[in-house]
């Protein structure tokens, strides 16, 4: 952002998340992080100074288990396809975005699941990409993209106890 080195901040942001939305009069939103520094890879979300504001997949089992889960306890599974609608305006219990073999990540680290990861849980709610708290995960490029749950302590060990077999529980106590 110029200036001298010393004080320099980094900004990554999607200036429109849920653009494909926008033809239906969808809320769209924009999200960003801000780091200390002049670099946005080698970092993590932790390292955050300020941020701001389901599909089921048929080759995905685990997932498919964790969304019966969702439907038996009577969740509500509509979304705009839009994180800032779905979590911030619209106040979803539950937001989650899984990965397969054939279905890649779609939520890129650095410009989406860090920055709101840091405002959930400066809320008070908890987030996960099933093994690690997504905040923690080192940034190594750009363009790195992510699974990610973002919910209560329950809801974030039963996503891990679904898709691995067992939750990390242990590491919720920092």
């Amino acid at each position: 952002m110029g200036g001298p080195v010393e004080g320099r901040f980094s900004v990554a942001f999607d200036p429109l998340d849920g653009s494909n939305i926008v033809d239906t009069n969808f809320t769209v939103g924009t999200i960003f992080g801000v780091w200390l520094g002049d670099k946005l890879t080698r970092i993590t979300g932790r390292n955050q100074v300020v941020a701001a504001n389901l599909r089921a997949t048929s080759d995905n089992p685990d997932y498919a288990k964790l969304i019966d889960y969702y439907v038996n306890e009577k969740y509500t599974l509509r979304y705009t396809r839009g994180m800032v609608p779905d979590i911030i305006v619209k106040e979803k219990r539950i937001f989650t975005n899984v990965a397969s073999t054939l279905t890649k990540a779609k939520l890129r680290l650095l410009f989406e699941v860090a920055p709101l990861g840091s405002l959930i849980e400066k809320a008070g709610g908890y987030n996960s990409d099933s093994h690690h708290f997504v905040l923690d995960k080192v940034i190594n490029n750009v363009d790195e993209r992510t699974r990610v749950v973002y919910e209560s302590n329950n809801e974030i060990i039963e996503f891990e106890e679904t898709l691995n077999g067992k939750s990390t529980q242990g590491w919720w106590s920092c």
